[in-house]
């Protein structure tokens, strides 16, 4: 059976559709009927069962659908009654701080999770360079910090706990007028010093990119540093340039097309970031986003 850990808020969703026994009745105050729809499908998907019978009416229970609802049934009951009391107690804030990169690309879906279960805790989102956000936390003006990792500024500090919460690939990409002019040209990465490159600026991203190319005797010159992708893929549209990019950000772009490289790029991480003495609601999102990643 899929992990129940890593695919709570599906098993969740599936849940909420099979007790009303309506989408759009599950949906209300919630979330979009076409992401339940969508998350459903991808719960059956994962365990590669039919969970539902969708009609004109409704929906009904397939025999794996009312088997698994009688096996979740109690647990997410509890889980409701549980948030009731937690909507009482926990009305206070967090102060979360994160890079631009990451708050366009990754947070929103770690806010849908913690919102689902804690909707009354106020949340502020602070993005700024990476060297801030650490002085922010140290100085405890955010609660929490979403990071890539390594992050070496808390790696020695013992009052601070470091956790990795999801692992993406990097890419080189370009635009597709250029990969039809060049792209069969390029195969490896010393063929990417021929041509104009947009790479991200100082980040530990760009830091384990340059640890690569040193380690294979390459020197890249780009024409452009950039901090943000969505800027970087506008700029590589409309250039003959190839940008440096984690490949999610663009793997639904139509418009782009990724580099077919022999070398294996590097993987990088996102992590978040805490004091170890945290104010009840930080500690309920740092236990959201660690135990379903």
């Amino acid at each position: 059976m899929c992990d129940l850990r890593s695919n709570l808020p599906l098993y969740y969703d599936f849940y909420r559709v099979a007790k009303c026994q309506n989408i759009a009745k599950a949906s209300e105050n919630y979330i979009s009927q076409s992401n339940l729809s969508r998350n459903i499908r991808s719960l059956e998907g994962h365990l590669n069962l039919n969970l539902l019978i969708r009609n004109n009416k409704g929906v009904f229970l397939t025999l794996d659908g009312e088997r698994l609802f009688e096996s979740l049934k109690e647990i997410f009951e509890k889980m409701e009654n549980s948030q009731i009391n937690n909507t009482e107690m926990l009305n206070g804030s967090i102060v979360i701080g994160t890079t631009r990169n990451i708050a366009d690309n990754k947070l929103a879906d770690y806010l849908v999770k913690f919102r689902r279960f804690y909707p009354s805790i106020k949340i502020q989102i602070i993005t700024d360079s990476a060297t801030n956000l650490n002085e922010y936390l140290i100085n405890k003006k955010i609660d929490v910090l979403l990071d890539y990792l390594p992050n070496i500024n808390f790696a020695r500090k013992n009052n601070f706990i470091v956790k990795p919460v999801s692992e993406f690939q990097t890419c080189f990409a370009c635009s597709l007028s250029f990969y039809e002019k060049y792209g069969d040209r390029i195969k490896e990465l010393k063929d990417l010093q021929n041509y104009d490159l947009v790479i991200p600026g100082s980040s530990r991203r760009r830091q384990m990119l340059d640890e690569l190319l040193q380690s294979k005797g390459i020197l890249f010159q780009p024409v452009v540093e950039m901090p943000d992708s969505k800027l970087m893929k506008t700029f590589i549209k409309q250039i003959d340039a190839i940008g440096y990019f984690v490949k999610e950000e663009i793997i639904n772009d139509k418009d782009v097309k990724i580099l077919n490289i022999k070398e294996t790029l590097p993987s990088n991480a996102i992590g978040i970031i805490y004091d170890e003495h945290l104010n009840i609601e930080a500690k309920k999102f740092v236990d959201l986003i660690i135990n379903n990643n």
